[in-house]
């Protein structure tokens, strides 16, 4: 996949342009170093050997909230991408032609003036990037803070059949949103370590605010062959409107050069609907890894991941016409994938993982688009 080998090119990139330990010369015009300079490397190796006992082997690309660090004043840094790509469309769970929707999938507005009684514009490709920083800081052996922000870029190409019956298709536009996603901030609470630290259980208990857009809006070809400026489906705006609660709960181990874990996580809405009327539906995730560490600098991955999500709840009045988006029954579902990773660390204390996840199961709400792959790529570094 183009995709994967621009990822990759990526990392290796960053990596060769990551800082390098070395050690200072001041007063040595030779180039060597003094006594006490090798004596603060030779701590601080030290130091770093002591903290990665008590870190799990690198986890995949796409995982968060795992690292709570045992001592304060510790935490971690980095950089993650996401890349998902949709391509056609399934009914439950069976993939489905455009032309077979648009005469069988109700539009849930027929019986309004100028509304035909099936979909009469579905998406044909659809995908959403998101990068986010992110940081966790421990503020005493047991609790660290996390937060991050997330900027966001959806496109889908859309496929406009005319009204208000047939299979006459008047062409494609591609519709785009772009900005701040929904920031989300709170605390990861140790709950237990083995002496060994090879067994470890950790809460995350996080927030997030409704700092994304809901009110996306852009131009879309109509059944009647004509452009309007439009607010755009649920799935396209760029937050969810309401205050959420991210609730998970995650077990890692280790022993020697295996690595293995789950967590759960909950995204619950506290709110009943949001400033335009609707909510997006409680979503759980379960996910389980194991990972290899072939050398000290890298490790492998194989991860299972479940989800399983309500329909969007309330209804937007001005989200509103033929397509496919429209209707809050077509959201939600089930999904299984798997997911293949590489974690890489060229310097202590820095790591690169990629991570790529392939669909082996859907059962979607309604009709929907597609899922064809996700990208994962990450960038960490450990402080303190």
């Amino acid at each position: 996949m183009k995709c994967s080998i621009t990822l990759l090119s990526a990392s290796l990139a960053l990596a060769c342009t990551l800082p390098t330990y070395a050690l200072a010369t001041d007063g040595d015009p030779e180039g060597g170093s003094t006594l006490e300079q090798r004596r603060a490397l030779s701590e601080r190796i030290k130091k770093l050997r002591e903290l990665r006992k008590q870190l799990p082997i690198p986890v995949p690309a796409g995982l968060f909230g795992i690292y709570a660090f045992p001592e304060k004043g510790q935490g971690v840094a980095g950089i993650n991408y996401q890349h998902h790509e949709f391509d056609g469309l399934i009914q439950g769970s069976d993939s489905g032609s455009a032309k077979t929707v648009v005469t069988t999938a109700p539009n849930i507005f027929f019986g309004n003036p100028m509304q035909p009684p099936t979909l009469r514009v579905v998406p044909q490709k659809a995908q959403a990037d998101v990068i986010f920083p992110y940081a966790n800081f421990a503020i005493n052996d047991k609790f660290a803070l996390v937060g991050l922000a997330p900027l966001i870029r959806k496109k889908t190409k859309m496929e406009t059949f005319a009204g208000p019956v047939g299979t006459k298709s008047l062409g494609t536009n591609t519709v785009t949103s772009k900005g701040l996603g929904d920031i989300k901030f709170g605390t990861i609470y140790k709950a237990y370590n083995s002496d060994d630290f090879n067994h470890n259980v950790i809460i995350d208990a996080v927030l997030s605010a409704p700092t994304g857009s809901i009110t996306e809006k852009d131009y879309n070809l109509t059944p009647m062959n004509t452009m309007a400026k439009t607010r755009l489906a649920y799935g396209m705006q760029l937050g969810s409107g309401t205050w959420d609660t991210l609730l998970g709960l995650v077990y890692w181990g280790k022993d020697k050069q295996w690595g293995w874990g789950a967590q759960y996580l909950a995204t619950i809405p506290l709110e009943s609907e949001n400033s335009e009327g609707w909510r997006f539906g409680d979503k759980h995730e379960a996910t389980a890894w194991v990972s290899y560490e072939w050398q000290p600098d890298l490790v492998t991955s194989v991860r299972l991941r479940g989800e399983t999500q309500d329909e969007v709840h309330g209804l937007d009045p001005k989200i509103y016409g033929p397509g496919l988006g429209a209707n809050p029954d077509n959201y939600g579902g089930q999904r299984a994938e798997i997911g293949i990773g590489i974690n890489w660390m060229p310097i202590p204390a820095n790591n690169l993982s990629l991570e790529l996840s392939l669909p082996i199961h859907q059962d979607r709400n309604g009709v929907q688009p597609e899922h064809d792959f996700s990208l994962a790529f990450s960038w960490r570094t450990g402080f303190f």
